[in-house]
């Protein structure tokens, strides 16, 4: 996945710097259902659409017009102006509490001249009860192992204790195919790709390794793209 796209996720980040909370351990029972809810919104699919997913058979009332387009009643936050595209985001989160446990985010463009929105990017944030506050994997890089750009899962997982690389902290998913030209995706760097990321322990007990994957399509699997080595008292806005 093209760098650019994180334009606009960092974008996105910035505005839902809400700190949540939820378990520290393995991925709880409601965390994996939240992951499958998340799933089940597609990118290109329209805002009608994702009130159908979202909101069931009450989806209609949800939705208004708003210069000949339909949108959710419920506000977009803020933003600044782009003159680059026409776009709306919404946040979803656990609506029962001021700090919920887990953050979703919707980005929606729409084409220049066009009347229908389409989901071009989503994200999905978990955080947990410990000084950096966000959901981190139980996995710990071994004694005299290093990380190396463009590792698979596999090799990533031969350098970590136990098996797998356990939880991640963000999963992004976008494709902008829907909205804009393959000259646009080319000169903005926004195009189709998926990327999570990762905080590992390392054998310093202040130290954690944050470790974002870009996915590979040709492979089938996610390769590192950068990693850092951060404090373990580093607040991560999400």
């Amino acid at each position: 996945m093209p760098r650019g796209i994180w334009k606009y996720a960092v974008l996105m980040t910035l505005l839902t710097s809400t700190v949540i909370s939820s378990p520290v351990d393995a991925a709880t029972k409601k965390e994996k259902q939240v992951t499958t809810d998340f799933t089940k919104y597609k990118t290109g699919m329209t805002i009608t659409e994702y009130a159908k997913v979202r909101y069931g058979k009450t989806y209609k009332t949800k939705l208004t017009k708003k210069h000949g387009r339909i949108i959710l009643k419920e506000k977009s936050p803020k933003r600044d102006s782009d003159t680059l595209m026409d776009y709306r985001y919404y946040l979803v989160g656990d609506e029962k509490s001021e700090v919920p446990e887990h953050l979703m985010t919707f980005f929606f463009t729409v084409k220049p001249k066009d009347k229908v929105y389409r989901l071009a990017l989503k994200s999905l944030d978990f955080s947990a009860k410990n000084p950096m506050q966000v959901r981190q994997s139980d996995k710990q890089l071994k004694q005299g192992k290093r990380l190396k750009y463009g590792m698979t899962e596999q090799q990533l997982d031969n350098v970590l204790s136990g098996k797998g690389l356990g939880d991640w902290m963000n999963w992004t998913i976008n494709d902008f195919s829907h909205t804009l030209s393959e000259r646009d995706m080319e000169r903005t760097g926004l195009g189709q790709g998926k990327g999570k990321t990762y905080i590992f322990r390392t054998s310093n007990p202040n130290k954690r390794l944050r470790v974002e994957m870009m996915y590979d399509p040709n492979e089938k699997t996610y390769r590192i793209s950068h990693y850092e080595t951060v404090s373990s008292n580093f607040v991560i806005s999400l």
